[in-house]
């Protein structure tokens, strides 16, 4: 798997998340290779294999469930997002004849909400590598199988857990973004709206005064 570290890691790995929209079926980063099991099971009996057998299991099965939790959220987050990301161009054109400040801010609030959109999007689609256990394949193995199948599930159980981690990051910050612009935009529109309110002034009066008269009546 490959893997995103060093400085300002998780920025550049959202930004190769969002990219990978361009190129689906592409396996992506995450922050660290899974850990190795450099241990031995040829000291465990046959019912602590089986246990073994039984927990990896139910740890597969953990990651596919937090994983399916994870991109049910990021599909709601993509609606609230993408209905951002239409209310700031609904109101462009109005934004566009204020103060440079305020398309600045606007425009920056566009940006966060459509990198927002791009996290969420990767991670509904994104190819997430969760390691299985093939069963033809271990069919195909060596006696005693069960110390084969314990093997792999101890072998494998750190891939998902780190693909995990990192779907999470990636929809954590996606979350974080689309916060940002949502306050960003709320700023503008109360600068907008409050410098277009207009000022009530009293009308002018008349300083002079007329009477009337009744009309004499013929005798």
């Amino acid at each position: 798997m490959p893997t995103v570290t060093g400085r300002f890691a998780e920025a550049r790995l959202y930004l190769h998340y969002c990219a990978a929209l361009l190129h689906p079926g592409r396996p992506l980063p995450t922050f660290a290779d899974p850990a190795p099991y450099t241990g031995s099971l040829d000291h465990l009996p046959p019912e602590d294999l089986a246990l073994l057998i039984e927990e990896g299991r139910r740890q597969f099965d953990r990651q596919a469930a937090d994983l399916d939790r994870i991109r049910n959220r990021a599909g709601a987050l993509a609606t609230v997002s993408l209905a951002l990301t239409a209310a700031l161009i609904a109101r462009s054109q109005e934004v566009l004849s204020e103060h440079w400040a305020l398309i600045a801010a606007w425009a920056l609030s566009c940006g966060l909400a459509v990198l927002a959109v791009a996290g969420t999007a990767a991670v509904l689609t994104g190819r997430a590598v969760l390691a299985r256990i093939d069963t033809a394949l271990a069919a195909q193995g060596t006696p005693p199988l069960q110390k084969q199948l314990a093997a792999g599930y101890v072998h494998n159980a750190s891939t998902g857990e780190e693909t995990v981690r990192t779907f999470l990051t990636v929809f954590r910050d996606a979350a974080t973004l689309a916060i940002a612009s949502a306050l960003i935009f709320f700023t503008v529109l109360l600068c907008t709206v409050h410098g277009s309110t207009p000022t009530d002034t009293p009308e002018p009066t008349c300083p002079t005064s007329t009477t009337s008269s009744q009309p004499a009546h013929p005798k």
